[in-house]
């Protein structure tokens, strides 16, 4: 019978060591993505979905991927009226530009500029770091137009704090 108890003690001691896996819940918040949702001019209280959208980093070789199923030029285009982009983790500045009407005539690039402070917030040991951002109060968004026509007509900053994907943060009329 000791011997018993001595064998259920030294499994039990041996399993109480054991550590549990550092694996990161699918569920658990990441850094957060802009999100911009578009209006048409006409009716600016509605979302209105944008035609052939190309969102472009700059100086990056190829723009966002929007369609991971299509294998050609489709796969950057998005015809949606909300769109999520990330912002860069590395700097307090990013640079995209907006191209409307990618695919056809009628083509226009706006460039925007978003500015904004970096908070690194720890998750846990098996998550690591997730960044949240906080636009600029002053200038958060910096229009630059290299063709002198803007198909953005208006940039409303409706959340500066970009803690969740749950909400929109810019409003563009276009």
């Amino acid at each position: 019978m000791k011997k018993f108890v001595s064998i259920l003690l030294l499994f039990t001691f041996g399993l109480s060591s054991c550590e549990k896996d550092d694996i990161c819940d699918a569920n658990t918040p990441t850094t957060p993505r802009l999100v911009i949702t578009f209006y048409d001019d006409i009716d600016p209280t509605t979302p209105a979905p944008v035609v052939n959208m190309t969102v472009k980093g700059q100086d990056q070789e190829n723009p966002i991927i929007f369609n991971k199923n299509a294998t050609d030029d489709n796969q950057y285009y998005v015809n949606a009226s909300t769109v999520s982009i990330p912002l860069r983790t590395d700097s307090d500045t990013t640079t995209y530009e907006f191209t409307y009407n990618a695919s056809g005539t009628g083509r226009n690039t706006d460039i925007l500029t978003f500015r904004y402070t970096r908070e690194s917030i720890y998750v846990s040991r098996a998550c690591g770091y997730k960044m949240n951002y906080i636009l600029d109060q002053a200038a958060p968004v910096v229009r630059t137009d290299p063709d002198g026509v803007n198909w953005m007509l208006n940039i409303n900053v409706l959340n500066r704090n970009i803690v969740s994907e749950d909400e929109t943060h810019i409003n563009i009329v276009f």
